[in-house]
């Protein structure tokens, strides 16, 4: 539990020392939003009904996850080539899960916030609510997938000859049945009343892609 802690303070603070760059990341989530605010209320806007609305949100939602979470990903891997300590992180003596753990919370971190400020500022251009609780478990099942696979998306790199290839067929071919499979859940959550069976393929994923971390560091 310390060395998870230990590492996370770690990858938190380096983050920290580049505000602009978080800055970036907002802006990211506001420019994501924008043009959706304005085919749901701009003039001349085609979205008629509460339902077309959420289904355009959550479409951006995931747009916006899949780029933050592997972007993220790619970044962690860029920090410890800067630092030199590449060669380090895969000598170091520490389990491949405390590893794999601390690059997954640092990047749910920052995708929960990020994913919960364009909800936001959707809601806000839209002058439509589309933060319910619902929405809101939503995105912590959301974040909690895509912070696995940008931390596994990191691993591939570091840890194989062909990570970044390796990595590029694996984002698309681990997120899409998930994304693809909760799109109509997640508009329930904004318009209706839907269980939380999204949360199952999440942890399911989180564990499989803690086991695949396992198995890159051995190779």
């Amino acid at each position: 539990m310390i060395q998870l802690a230990t590492l996370v303070s770690k990858d938190v603070k380096e983050e920290a020392r580049r505000p602009h760059e978080i800055l970036a990341l907002f802006s990211l989530s506001a420019a994501f939003s924008l043009p959706l605010s304005y085919l749901i209320s701009g003039p001349g806007t085609t979205v008629l009904t509460q339902v077309e609305a959420a289904n355009l949100v959550v479409i951006g939602q995931i747009g916006l996850s899949i780029l933050i979470s592997t972007l993220l990903g790619f970044l962690m891997v860029i920090r410890e080539a800067e630092k030199g300590t590449l060669y380090a992180l895969r000598m170091a003596p520490i389990a491949p899960e405390v590893m794999f753990l601390a690059k997954t919370v640092v990047i749910f971190l920052f995708t929960i916030s990020l994913n919960i400020a364009y909800a936001s500022i959707a809601s806000f251009l839209s002058s439509q609510l589309f933060i319910t609780f619902d929405y809101l478990m939503y995105l912590l099942a959301l974040s909690m997938y895509m912070s696995s696979l940008g931390a596994l998306v990191s691993f591939m790199i570091i840890y194989t000859d062909v990570g970044t290839l390796l990595a590029s067929v694996s984002i698309a071919a681990l997120s899409a049945p998930y994304l693809f499979s909760t799109v109509s859940t997640a508009v329930e959550c904004i318009v209706g009343s839907p269980g939380y069976g999204f949360f199952l393929p999440s942890f399911s994923f989180t564990i499989l892609a803690l086991l695949l971390s396992k198995f890159l560091i051995e190779l």
